[in-house]
């Protein structure tokens, strides 16, 4: 999910995508959500998040309670009481403004931040675009969009080289056969 500016009135918020709804859980609202960001503190902390399909049609809801469960997180929003009424938000966005991001420490990255990077080798050559981060319990994947089709690259220090998001590229050392086929 690419950042996204909100206008309200004459300012400008930009939100971030920081999970999605992902499925209901029990018959008292409760929603699973698939985190961009993996960390339960992020959700601890927030009192309220922007809950929709897109950022302009996001509504403010507050957090009651949240819950993990195993490596997932539940949420129980105050206004959304029964299953129904929480089905219909499976498949929306969890948006929050900039200042109630959690801080990374040097080398993370939140996913809105990667999704888009060109990636490049050490020779400057054009690989693919980053399209997509999947997350595994190893570590998370790019899935890179290359002319010949998708490759997926390990997030690992021995492949990731460099990310210039200032500059919007990604610097991979990657292993030998990986793209083969997949670039002009």
């Amino acid at each position: 999910m690419q950042r996204v500016v909100k206008k309200t009135g004459t300012s400008h918020q930009t939100l971030y995508a920081v999970g999605v709804i992902a499925k209901v859980f029990g018959v008292k609202g409760e929603v699973k959500v698939h985190s961009y960001s993996r960390s339960l503190e992020e959700y601890e902390g927030l009192v309220t998040v922007l809950v929709g399909k897109s950022e302009e049609g996001a509504v403010s809801r507050e957090i009651e309670q949240v819950v993990p469960r195993g490596n997932d997180i539940y949420i129980k929003f105050r206004d959304i009481s029964d299953r129904n009424a929480s089905e219909l938000l499976i498949g929306h966005f969890l948006f929050v403004e900039e200042s109630q991001r959690r801080l990374l420490a040097s080398g993370e990255y939140f996913v809105d931040d990667i999704v888009g990077l060109e990636v490049r080798d050490g020779r400057k050559n054009l690989l693919g675009v980053v399209k997509e981060v999947m997350n595994y319990p190893a570590h998370d994947v790019y899935v890179v969009q290359a002319d010949g089709g998708d490759v997926m690259v390990p997030a690992v220090r021995e492949i990731i080289r460099a990310v210039d998001l200032k500059n919007r590229t990604m610097t991979i050392d990657p292993p030998e056969g990986l793209f083969e086929g997949k670039t002009s």
